[in-house]
């Protein structure tokens, strides 16, 4: 049998610590990206429930806990969702009624800004029911 062949411990352990480097570099931005992509399935998901509200009622909800509760609202038919969920960083989504929007609150404490109402990578849907009126309020 050849000397040489096969790997040393010293190799294996090389090669284990540059394994967990990237994986330590690599956990981030991928907790991230689920963080994201849970919101924005979660504001689809808020936007579409409350278009139901709407063509149900003719009136949009004043928060979003009138899609879990019955607000008393002539038309309402059923608990829209079976709860409001929360954003994957904590807190609770934001209903911005002058804009027709429902997406993450300026204010949200552990949200990073970029994701927030107005910022640059803004998590949000236009939920009115009037296409043109919504693409309005979308900028």
């Amino acid at each position: 049998m050849n000397e040489n062949s096969g790997m040393t411990r010293i190799q294996l352990l090389i090669l284990l610590v540059i394994v967990i480097v990237i994986g330590v570099f690599s956990y981030p931005p991928w907790a991230e990206y689920r963080k994201v992509s849970q919101a924005d399935v979660d504001v689809e998901m808020l936007a579409i429930a409350i278009k139901k509200y709407y063509k149900h009622t003719q009136t949009y909800p004043a928060n979003l806990e009138q899609l879990v509760t019955d607000p008393g609202v002539d038309g309402w038919r059923r608990t829209y969702l079976k709860s409001v969920p929360k954003t994957p960083w904590g807190g609770n989504y934001a209903l911005i009624q002058e804009t027709y929007k429902v997406g993450i609150a300026k204010n949200h404490p552990r949200v990073p800004t970029k994701y927030r109402i107005d910022g640059i990578a803004e998590i949000s849907r236009v939920y009115h029911t009037d296409a043109a009126q919504g693409e309005k309020y979308w900028w």
